[in-house]
């Protein structure tokens, strides 16, 4: 006779789901707020050349003008809502903790993966809105200008900002 009962320890199969949306999730985001600060020296933005995850929202910054990335970028530091860097750690903190804790507490690791999960959303809602301000303070043909510079980086990539 075969012993068809799950082995102990095993975490039910929607924490695995949860853990794995919000894992997902997260390195999106992680992504795309990465990618847009990470430069080279020469002024081309690396991550722009990648199809990962977190570059979704990234042609829409390579594309804006210096200035309105700038004012983006500033509008998600000092946003309502936007946890600081000390908060975001914290964060992390939690997870390690947990994944350090014997015995093994799943449904606390999905907690804590969800509170990052709030956060980082929170941070994409900063920008979003930033970045929509910026569009929408635009005129016709600067919004028509704008829409050939996505095209533009969407095609082949950012270009070389001097």
């Amino acid at each position: 006779m075969q012993d068809t009962t799950p082995p102990k320890g095993s975490a039910p199969r929607w924490i695995k789901i949860v853990l794995g949306l919000s894992l997902a999730f997260n390195f999106a985001v992680i992504g795309l707020i990465g990618g847009a600060v990470l430069r080279h020296g020469d002024g081309k933005i690396a991550a722009a050349r990648s199809s990962g995850f977190g570059a979704y929202g990234l042609p829409y910054m390579i594309a804006l003008p210096r200035d309105d990335r700038r004012a983006v970028r500033r509008a998600v530091r000092s946003g309502v809502g936007v946890p600081d860097r000390e908060a975001r750690r914290a964060l992390y903190r939690d997870v390690l903790a947990t994944l350090r804790a014997t015995p093994f507490d799943p449904s606390a690791l999905a907690g804590a993966m969800s509170r990052q999960a709030e956060t980082t959303i929170a941070v994409q809602k900063a920008a979003q809105g930033a970045w929509l301000e910026v569009v929408s303070d635009m005129s016709d043909a600067e919004r028509s200008a704008y829409a050939d510079a996505v095209e533009e980086v969407l095609r082949r990539g950012p270009k070389t900002r001097r």
